[in-house]
């Protein structure tokens, strides 16, 4: 069981509740007894703790909003059966917030750790770019001294090497595994030989597309927003 797994299934749900119906925020409390100022509903989860949804102004009128708590609720309470714990985590999703980018890292850093688990694996990273150097984003385990050699020259040649009929590299060498994705973005494997070839490429295209929803993420704000031209007059 993963807790990080079962954070994420809850916030998705509360998420999807938030802008289905428009609501201000969406919490799992231990307590029904929090009071905010804003209008809100709270519902019982079955195992001692609250969904506590606060409406505010902005909420759809033409949301079905009953349904919309009943089916968050049944997904809440299938969450707590399906991973068989006594109550859900306390999370929170607010209306047009974004996961910090240390949550995002966090989380980053535990598809590489369930990566760097499987047979005959030793240690995962995630790199980007390779001007001047490649740059470490996150690694299973902190890299020792031969691994800290290794992985840059991997995500160079996997950035300089594409794969046919695809725009991204792959590497296999007897003792790593490396792909490229997004965009400069490199998922190395290290490994002791030998190894199952396809199973490590599978592995690593699965916690790819996962990485490519999360990498986005760590990008900067831009500084000001995008410039909209002016369409030309009509002659």
């Amino acid at each position: 069981m993963s807790d990080l797994e079962i954070v994420d299934e809850c916030l998705g749900v509360l998420r999807e509740l938030v802008d289905d119906i428009g609501a201000v925020s969406a919490r799992i409390v231990e307590h029904d007894e929090l009071r905010t100022g804003v209008p809100a509903r709270t519902l019982a989860l079955g195992g001692g703790e609250y969904l506590r949804v606060e409406l505010g102004s902005r909420h759809s009128r033409n949301a079905d909003v009953e349904v919309a708590f009943d089916r968050t609720v049944r997904q809440l309470r299938a969450i707590r059966r399906r991973w068989e714990i006594a109550r859900l985590p306390e999370v929170s999703v607010t209306h047009g917030a974004s996961p910090s980018q240390g949550k995002v890292l966090e989380r980053i850093e535990s598809y590489l750790r369930g990566l760097a688990g499987i047979d005959r694996a030793c240690n995962a990273f995630l790199t980007r770019g390779t001007a001047p150097a490649p740059r470490l984003v996150a690694a299973a385990r902190p890299p020792d001294e031969l691994e800290a050699m290794r992985w840059p020259f991997l995500a160079r040649r996997a950035l300089a090497n594409h794969a046919p009929g695809s725009s991204h590299g792959e590497i296999v060498d007897p003792d790593a595994y490396a792909m490229s994705f997004w965009y400069d973005a490199v998922l190395v494997v290290l490994l002791v030989e030998p190894y199952a070839v396809d199973f490590v490429r599978h592995r690593a295209r699965q916690v790819a597309r996962e990485l490519a929803n999360l990498l986005p993420l760590l990008e900067p704000d831009p500084e000001a927003p995008a410039a909209i031209r002016r369409p030309p007059s009509p002659p």
